[in-house]
């Protein structure tokens, strides 16, 4: 499947895509891509640089740890970094960056969005595993287990908080590199789909 991306990928709007695309914030409807074909490798890449920039589940650059306390409090998993993006639900923008990403291109134009979205949340359960783990992955390789405990319990109110935040260019790149073709394969999968009802 051909799928061609509108806009313009310019590294000033992918600095900006972060904030862009995050949860809460204020969205942007103007195409950042243009005449750019996703499954092309090094296209690709540059394609998802500007949607995987929101992969930390963050506005405004910083993990969406933005609750004093867990949102979903549950027994520790015995992984510190997979308990922070659960109690802080930090992976929770999947569904809305593929919707964002998907909008971006050109097959978008010639099927419905609403079979476009209806199929990017019927698939997003099935990547979702992933994608936290590459979440955690990526907090796990910039955070000591104390730290993700912490973070992980209190949130906003961790000492080490101010160390996350610190840390978050390094977090987002990690997960870009790690989620970016997990996207990539969510996008195209729910576009065949759409396209095939249309």
């Amino acid at each position: 499947m051909d799928i061609r991306f509108r806009g313009r990928a310019d590294p000033g709007l992918i600095a900006t895509a972060w904030l862009r695309i995050a949860p809460g914030a204020n969205r942007s409807a103007r195409p950042i891509f243009k005449d750019m074909n996703m499954p092309e490798g090094n296209t690709l890449r540059v394609a998802m640089i500007a949607a995987s920039l929101a992969l930390a589940g963050c506005e405004n650059g910083v993990p969406a740890v933005s609750a004093d306390a867990p949102i979903h409090e549950a027994n520790s998993s015995g992984d510190p970094a997979a308990d922070l993006v659960r109690n802080f639900r930090m992976g929770a923008n999947l569904e809305e960056m593929a919707n964002e990403v998907a909008a971006s291109t050109h097959t978008y134009a010639t099927v419905s969005p609403t079979d476009v979205k209806a199929q990017i949340s019927r698939l997003t359960p099935k990547y979702q595993t992933e994608w936290d783990a590459n979440l955690a992955k990526a907090h796990a390789a910039h955070l000591s287990l104390e730290e993700l405990r912490s973070l992980a319990a209190e949130g906003r109110r961790s000492p080490f908080y101010p160390k996350l935040e610190q840390q978050r260019p390094a977090i987002a790149a990690d997960m870009k590199a790690a989620s970016g073709a997990l996207l990539q394969r969510l996008v195209t999968e729910a576009l065949a789909s759409a396209s095939k009802r249309s």
